[in-house]
C-alpha cells in the first residue's frame, strides 16, 4: 500500500499554477521555492490520489457558504485552454473561448455554484473530440482509461455535472447555461425530466411553436422514393425574435 503523504507537493503545485507565468513544470518549479519539476510530474502522472475526492470537498465547502439560498444557482459553461503540441489529452483545433477563435486547445465543461457575486467551480469534465475517440492508440498512450474512450457531447457532460452536484448534496434553485445548451431540445427535456428549473440563452433565429406541433411521420407516397422516417410538424414554427 502506498502511504506517502503528497499534500506538500500538492500545495507547491497549486502555488506554481498561481504564480508561474507559464504553466509547465519547469517554470512552475522556478516560481516555487524548494520545489522540483520532476517531483511535480511524478505527482500528476503516478501518485495514486483521487481528484474526485478533492472536487467533492470543494463542492461541500462551497455549498456550506453559498448553497441553499433562494437564488443559489448552478451555472454550466465551457472554456478552452490554449495548448501547444498534440500530446495533452483532448487537445485539438477547436473553438477556444479564451481566445475567441478556433485554435489548438483543450476544452472543459464546468459546473459553477453561484450566488450573487460569489462563484465556485464544483465540477468539471474534459471534452474528448471525435478525432481522439477515433484513435484508440493515441488515447491509450495518453493514459485515458479504456472505459472512458467513448464520445460524449458537451450537453451529455453538462447533464452529468448537474446530476453529480445533486448527488454531492449541493443545494441550488435553478440551472443556467448559454445558447450552446439552450439550442438543444434533448438537453432541455432531460433537465425537465430531472425536475430542474432552468434558464438558458437561445439564439434569436431559433424556431419555436406557439401551438403543439403534433409531429408525425408522413405517410409514404407510392413511387416517391424512400419511405419517410423523420417526424414532421403539423403546425408552422416562428423565429423566437418574432
Amino acid at each position: 500500500m502506498h502511504t506517502r503523504d503528497v499534500h506538500k507537493v500538492a500545495e507547491q503545485y497549486l502555488k506554481g499554477l498561481i504564480q508561474a507565468s507559464k504553466k509547465n513544470m519547469e517554470r512552475m518549479a522556478e516560481a516555487v521555492p524548494h520545489s522540483d519539476d520532476q517531483v511535480f510530474q511524478h505527482f500528476l502522472t503516478n501518485s495514486p490520489w483521487d481528484d474526485q475526492l478533492i472536487v467533492d470537498q470543494v463542492a461541500d465547502d462551497a455549498n456550506s457558504l453559498i448553497g441553499g439560498k433562494a437564488d443559489s444557482c448552478l451555472i454550466i459553461d465551457e472554456t478552452g485552454i490554449p495548448k501547444k503540441g498534440d500530446k495533452s489529452v483532448g487537445v485539438s483545433r477547436q473553438w477556444c473561448g479564451q481566445l475567441g477563435k478556433v485554435e489548438n486547445c483543450q476544452t472543459g465543461v464546468f459546473a459553477v455554484l453561484s450566488f450573487k457575486e460569489h462563484a465556485v467551480p464544483i465540477g468539471y469534465r474534459l471534452f474528448l473530440p471525435e478525432s481522439w475517440i477515433d484513435d484508440k492508440e493515441r488515447c491509450i498512450e495518453a493514459g485515458i482509461p479504456r472505459e472512458e474512450i467513448v464520445f460524449q457531447r458537451k450537453h451529455d457532460q453538462a447533464l452529468q455535472l448537474v446530476l453529480q452536484a445533486r448527488i454531492q448534496g449541493v443545494e441550488f434553485a435553478w440551472v443556467g447555461a448559454d445558447s450552446l445548451y439552450g439550442e438543444d431540445p434533448s438537453f432541455l427535456r432531460a433537465l425537465d425530466q430531472m425536475h430542474e428549473i432552468f434558464m438558458v440563452d437561445v439564439h434569436r433565429d431559433q424556431h419555436i411553436y406557439l401551438e403543439d406541433p403534433k409531429p408525425v411521420v408522413p405517410t409514404a407516397k407510392p413511387g416517391k422514393g424512400r419511405k419517410p422516417e423523420k417526424l414532421k410538424a403539423q403546425t408552422k414554427p416562428i423565429r423566437i425574435d418574432a
